[in-house]
């Protein structure tokens, strides 16, 4: 092994070493010190039917103010009838605004005011031929 090899390594000096451990641990502590309500064993993915309401709360609301029927029927959780609402895309666009006015924006709250209110949500545009 020629000599120019070993002097060109630098082997850290001990406080060059305490340092870096120091700061890894600070680290480690730093990221997990605010885990401790974390379960050790894995935990299986659950729908969580209150982060979605909250999703869509402000949306709902919204259709609320401008279908009294959907009002309504939120106020009274009676969702046997089967209400059917019918809005074009410019206005709902307006009242619950989306990253673009695309109907495929909002097919997330058709589905979920169907399964959980069966409420029917139609968005026309004025690319829907009837």
């Amino acid at each position: 092994m020629p000599k120019t090899l070993l002097v060109s390594l630098q082997i850290p000096n001990y406080e060059t070493i305490l340092k870096f451990m120091t700061d890894t641990s600070q680290l480690w502590y730093s990221l997990n010190k605010d885990c401790g309500d974390i379960p050790k064993t894995p935990v299986e993915l659950s729908f969580d039917s209150k982060e979605t309401t909250n999703k869509f709360s402000d949306d709902i609301k919204a259709l609320g103010e401008y279908f009294p029927q959907l009002a309504s029927l939120l106020a009274t959780n009676k969702n046997e009838q089967g209400l059917m609402l019918e809005i074009s895309l410019k206005e709902i666009f307006v009242l619950c605004p989306r990253g673009r006015c695309r109907l495929d924006r909002y097919s997330k709250l058709q589905e979920y005011l169907n399964k959980n209110y069966n409420v029917t949500l139609i968005i026309k545009s004025q690319k829907t031929k009837d």
